[in-house]
């Protein structure tokens, strides 16, 4: 997902990708209440491979960058990743409680009591860059997996041998209705964000970063941009950044 021209897919790849997104969006409706003890779960068995796979995955990383050190690759991409996920299985139980809020006139006088209440989205899915090719995909995916949704991956194209273990270790992990990837060029990566998912999350250059708003937008999807490591202008909490924007919410009268 790294070049803006219009560029065809593989007519089976599209289909692929598409049947993927219904297969996890009916899974999801299936599946209903996500508990805590099953975004638990998920979040133990990518935790899991990522601690099995370190060495692999830096062997990976060192391949693809022709050159980048072992003790580098585990610091940025495997460590990175597995704070983020530990982070998000400590707060998630306290993230999913329902909060308080005023009843508006005249609710308030009749004894009405208002509560917000977050709920997954749904399908998210993630486009990752090239530059921290395993962190890029477990921390969003950390968020992700904590608010309850199934997730879709589309590694960098620049990183071929990180991406090919990356997709395996995933599989390894997961049902594919659960978290799968797509690997590919930017004839994928185009397809990719074109899908109607419930969210997503770019993480790239702000060129880039252009076109994946104008293919969501299309279908009305919410994209949370991380372009070029900018800080977003309103200054958001860790569990706002990856747990709210990923669950929707409602007012409810208990």
């Amino acid at each position: 997902m790294n070049a803006p021209q219009q560029v065809a897919v593989s007519p089976d790849t599209e289909i692929k990708m598409q049947d993927a997104l219904k297969a996890q969006q009916a899974s999801y409706l299936q599946e209903g209440y996500v508990s805590a003890e099953t975004r638990i779960d998920r979040i133990n068995r990518a935790i899991d491979v990522l601690v099995r796979h370190a060495d692999r995955i830096s062997d990976a990383i060192d391949q693809d960058f022709a050159g980048r050190p072992h003790q580098i690759n585990l610091m940025t991409d495997v460590a990175a990743s597995i704070g983020s996920m530990k982070h998000c299985r400590k707060h998630l139980k306290k993230w999913m409680k329902a909060e308080k809020r005023p009843s508006t006139f005249p609710l308030g006088l009749l004894g009405g009591r208002s509560r917000i209440h977050y709920q997954p989205k749904g399908v998210v899915g993630i486009v990752a860059p090239w530059n921290f090719p395993v962190a890029m995909i477990f921390q969003p995916l950390a968020g992700a997996l904590a608010a309850g949704n199934r997730a879709m991956i589309k590694p960098s194209e620049f990183t071929p041998e990180t991406s090919k273990v990356v997709a395996e270790i995933i599989a390894e992990a997961f049902d594919p209705t659960e978290v799968t990837t797509f690997s590919g060029g930017p004839e994928v990566g185009q397809a990719f964000t074109s899908l109607p998912f419930d969210h997503m999350i770019f993480t790239g250059a702000t060129n880039i970063a252009r076109h994946v708003l104008t293919a969501a937008a299309r279908n009305l999807v919410p994209v949370t941009l991380r372009a070029r490591w900018q800080v977003p202008r309103r200054a958001l909490s860790q569990r706002q950044i990856w747990s709210r924007p990923l669950s929707a919410s409602w007012w409810a009268r208990p």
